[in-house]
């Protein structure tokens, strides 16, 4: 039997990375160095004096058999080759292997290290192979809102944000920019600072920045609380969506999905289109929500919904009919989607149950700020004002803290107050 060969006796790796983040004028993209830490599982990328097409970095560093090289593509093979040489020799020159060392035996001090708008980018691309498209969405709108600020402060197109230069005023004047120039709200100023925050914590964690730097927390930016609409219909109003005549098949099939969202604990629609038929097992369904997959590995409890009678009947009405075990539900998406082709699909079909419930509500003489996510914060305020504890609702929501779940909590009607009090003071009656 052939030994494998131990690969912990060699961790770090030494690779060209053709770096196609940011594309130059001329259609080419720099070449980088990447050194790849196993102990860690981190990397940084160090600058090159190259910059080739896709094409020509695979021409050069991946031939095709027989292939003939060229008098220039060969000199800028033998260059590359002899720098990725004397990175792998200067780290094997080292007592001990950390990024630091590194540099400091180079004598380099790359830019793209005290760069947000670099560490941006290499987060999302992380985001985006392992395919987490939404979050990695939601920091791309982060990003594009601080080029916007600067484009808008500077008068010209930014190369780079760098972390000294994001203060508490820089960040109190984006805020001013957010609300008085672009009309967002500080829900939305909230959103997309608490992204630059967890590149600023990342920055930090990879020894990339000092943390002397962080603008964050108290006596310093205070990033801007989520406000709490009400987001939940009483009982009243729960009776009428659900008793009035729709209009159009297509308000038929929203209401439909948003009561089954209702009646299954508040089930996000991303998690509803995600169903299996593996996920309904004996009279109930058994899932672990996508939001906490990979977040929450180690203690990613899954959520038990029991099957109503409405959801048997919506199932069948909706349902695939060939019931794959390891096949969706429902006919929105299927495992030959990309990630990407998932996520909009995904993004698709909560646009349509919004559009179409909206116009059902309106016409009813309901708010027509409904969406997808007031049948999740219904369930969670109809729950306790039936009673159910907040202990009962937060595993049902599959909130890991009793503090999200009372964010979700829209308040007592108040008939139910009075129910209250009259039972606390019962003994007055007697």
């Amino acid at each position: 039997m052939t030994r494998k060969p131990d690969k912990a006796k060699d961790p770090v790796a030494v690779n060209l990375y053709l770096d196609t983040r940011r594309q130059k004028d001329n259609g080419s993209f720099p070449v980088k160095i990447r050194v790849y830490d196993g102990t860690t599982k981190k990397a940084r990328l160090y600058t090159t004096d190259f910059d080739l097409s896709e094409k020509d970095f695979k021409r050069i560093f991946f031939p095709e058999k027989g292939q003939r090289f060229r008098k220039e593509e060969t000199e800028i093979r033998e260059d590359l080759e002899s720098l990725k040489v004397y990175y792998s020799e200067k780290i094997k020159g080292l007592n001990t292997f950390t990024f630091e060392a590194l540099e400091k035996s180079l004598e380099i001090k790359s830019g793209d290290f005290s760069d947000a708008l670099f560490h941006f980018d290499a987060y999302i691309k992380d985001l985006k192979e392992s395919d987490r498209i939404g979050t990695a969405s939601s920091y791309e709108l982060s990003k594009k809102s601080l080029i916007s600020f600067l484009k808008a402060k500077t008068k010209k197109e930014p190369k780079s944000l760098l972390f000294q230069d994001i203060t508490v005023k820089f960040l109190n004047d984006y805020e001013k920019w957010m609300t008085d120039s672009k009309g967002k709200s500080l829900t939305t100023v909230g959103i997309y600072l608490r992204g630059l925050r967890v590149i600023f914590n990342r920055a930090i964690e990879s020894k990339s920045i000092d943390k002397d730097l962080y603008p964050f927390g108290v006596k310093r930016y205070e990033i801007p609380a989520s406000t709490n609409p009400k987001k939940a219909f009483d009982s009243t109003q729960l009776t009428t969506l659900f008793q009035v005549e729709a209009q159009t098949p297509e308000q038929e099939k929203a209401r439909d999905f948003w009561f089954f969202s209702f009646v299954c604990n508040g089930m996000n629609m991303k998690d509803i289109l995600h169903l299996k038929w593996r996920n309904i097992d004996n009279g109930q369904i058994i899932f672990v929500r996508e939001k906490t997959k990979r977040t929450k590995k180690a203690n990613s409890k899954p959520i038990q919904v029991p099957l109503t009678e409405f959801a048997k009947s919506f199932i069948e009405k909706y349902g695939t009919k060939e019931k794959e075990s390891n096949g969706f539900i429902f006919p929105i998406l299927n495992d030959k989607m990309t990630a990407e082709k998932q996520h909009f699909e995904k993004l698709k079909f909560i646009r349509f149950v919004n559009q179409h419930i909206k116009h059902l509500a309106k016409a009813n003489g309901l708010t027509e700020d409904i969406s997808t996510y007031w049948a999740r914060h219904s369930f969670a305020t109809t729950a306790v004002r039936k009673k159910a504890s907040l202990e009962y609702v937060s595993e049902a929501l599959g909130h890991s803290d009793l503090k999200t779940t009372k964010n979700y909590f829209a308040g007592f009607e108040d008939k139910t107050k009075k129910e209250i009090l009259e039972d606390i003071t019962d003994f007055m009656r007697k």
